[in-house]
């Protein structure tokens, strides 16, 4: 091997002088050596230091003079002549020691000759690698981004799987059974879409500490992505344990969030599985608890179901109905249907609400509690509420021109619908392509609409512009009903039914029920009461002085032709 005299190491020494002239190999190079955060050091064929980077000299606290030309045993106490004349020789090309330049490392030997070959013929650079404490602290952190949900710092799918996995083991051979919880926030995309992605991820982080906080021992939680959580509870006795623990995560998950001045609510669906009886690998189970959340979900959300049979069938039939709901529309499978609304003070029909049928080609009508919900979770609702919405439109135009009653029409307006942000405009094209004079359309909304207040005042001013009317639908179901309903311009407020049906059976649904009547009084607002099926229900809410009603009581919904038939028979009598 060639030797390196004096001039040669001393022209090495200048490296950076004659930088300009390197091949583009050679730049690349030298901005690695003087970057790398570690202590990088070319030494040569003499065993001498002709080069150290920055981070080497403030690792030790070395300056430049003192370590040029300093032999290699001189810098470390790990020297193995035989390993380095095996390094130098290029028989090898990486060799480890474990040793120490003032304090413990362990430095790789790395062959480059071709590289520097022009300056130091036979030269390698010296690279320190992390102490082990470091390299303890970096396998930790190699771990936790591996294993470790970023936002909410609880374990993710990957962490979750493998322990789920390492729990049915020990299960199946100590006989004991497990749970596994698949939690799911109904509607959560609605907060990002109106309030940000931001603001959804520190929601999301508060729901994981509200979740974690209320676990029992021997219960672990972990996100899967985006709004899906899950719970594994290990050593279950009873089935009534999982029920119990969901039922309060639940009511948790309920209470009222209030983050930079908004206050909205948030529910949940949950399902759950058993093991061995539900599955006895981790996927299975998460399969079925998801399958159990989707019942759950498919129920009208903020509930619980455990996974069995039934399920597994209901699961498959989601899947089916989703897949048909995507044709239904361009095969004309749904029908308006019409309930009348009557007012209690003169007796006669002072309006109607539109309701929608599917008329499958094979399973024959679907009722909107199976696919509504579905059509919200997939988006069809967006084309679907827009067809509900043209056709109510051009039947009612076409009901006025044929002398029926001028009394407004009622349409149902879902969440994601409102929230688009061409609604105005597309109501206003609707209004205009069917011709119906705007005071004769009512939208019915939910409080739901309050998740972004701001958004939603600027939505409804500018439709009461339009001239439409706006009732606030299901009043009295959420938490944010009173704390909005004297900001938001509607017309009237609509009783939710479940108040109805405990007319006669307590005092809690009547007192909510006579509150919302005399807030709809000092606010100046109409308020209809829906599901009246019975006439003890009649009377108590036309003593408290209820404006209208509809219902089972008067008229179940009716198609075109039997709602035409039922008016015509109104007007005779």
């Amino acid at each position: 091997m060639e030797k390196i005299s004096k001039e040669r190491v001393d022209n090495t020494m200048k490296f950076d002088e004659t930088q300009a002239g390197f091949s583009d190999l050679e730049k690349e190079y030298m901005s690695l050596f003087e970057h790398s955060p570690y202590l990088l050091l070319v030494i040569n064929a003499a065993g001498e230091c002709v080069r150290v980077n920055e981070a080497g000299l403030h690792m030790n606290e070395w300056t430049r003079k003192e370590i040029i030309n300093q032999k290699i045993e001189h810098l470390t106490d790990i020297y193995d002549e035989k390993a380095w004349d095996e390094v130098m020789s290029g028989n090898v090309s990486h060799s480890e020691k474990a040793g120490s330049v003032d304090y413990t490392h362990s430095y790789v030997y790395t062959w480059i000759p071709t590289i520097i070959e022009h300056k130091a013929a036979g030269a390698v650079v010296l690279g320190m690698k992390k102490s082990a404490a470091e390299c303890s602290e970096q396998q930790d952190e190699v771990y936790r981004l591996a294993n470790e949900d970023p936002l909410t710092n609880l374990p993710n799918r990957r962490c979750f799987m493998n322990y789920l996995e390492n729990k049915l083991l020990h299960a199946a051979s100590s006989k004991e059974k497990l749970a596994v919880l698949f939690i799911d926030l109904d509607r959560f995309k609605y907060v990002n879409d109106t309030l940000g992605h931001l603001f959804g991820d520190r929601v999301l982080k508060h729901i994981a500490e509200r979740l974690q906080a209320h676990l029992p021992e021997k219960s672990m939680i972990a996100r899967l992505g985006g709004d899906e959580f899950v719970v594994v509870m290990t050593d279950v006795k009873e089935k009534e344990e999982p029920v119990s623990l969901t039922e309060d995560l639940l009511t948790i998950i309920r209470e009222p969030l209030i983050m930079d001045g908004f206050e909205f609510t948030l529910t949940g669906s949950v399902g759950i599985a058993l093991s061995p009886e539900n599955g006895i690998d981790a996927e299975a189970l998460l399969t079925s608890a998801d399958a159990a959340m989707y019942r759950a979900k498919a129920k009208g959300s903020d509930r619980l179901e455990v996974y069995n049979r039934d399920v597994y069938q209901e699961f498959s039939r989601y899947f089916h109905v989703e897949n048909d709901l995507r044709k239904a529309i361009d095969r004309g499978e749904f029908a308006l249907y019409y309930q009348p609304q009557f007012c209690l003070e003169s007796g006669d029909v002072c309006g109607e609400e539109v309701l929608v049928r599917w008329k499958h080609p094979i399973e024959g009508t679907i009722s909107p509690g199976e696919f509504i919900s579905i059509a919200e979770e997939t988006g069809l609702i967006i084309p679907i509420g827009e067809w509900i919405l043209r056709e109510a439109c051009r039947q009612k135009a076409k009901w006025i021109n044929e002398g029926y009653p001028k009394v407004p029409m009622s349409v149902n307006l879902s969440l994601k619908q409102f929230l688009q942000h061409n609604i105005v405009h597309t109501i206003e094209k609707i209004l205009k392509e069917t011709k119906l004079p705007p005071e004769y359309l009512d939208l019915e909304i939910t409080e739901s609409v309050t998740v972004d207040l701001d958004r939603t005042l600027d939505i409804l001013n500018q439709l009461i512009k339009v001239g439409v009317r706006i009732s606030l639908d299901d009043f009295g179901t959420g938490y944010s009903s009173l704390q909005y309903v004297g900001q938001l311009p509607v017309h009237e407020l609509k009783i939710d039914q479940s108040f109805v049906k405990k007319i006669g059976k307590g005092k809690e649904g009547e007192a909510i029920i006579s509150m919302i009547i005399h807030l709809g009084r000092s606010l100046e607002l109409k308020v209809i009461a829906e599901g009246v099926e019975t006439k003890e229900q009649l009377d108590f809410l036309q003593k408290q002085g209820c404006d209208l009603v509809q219902g089972y009581y008067y008229a179940k919904p009716l198609s075109t032709e039997e709602y035409e038939q039922y008016l015509r028979y109104k007007d005779l009598c």
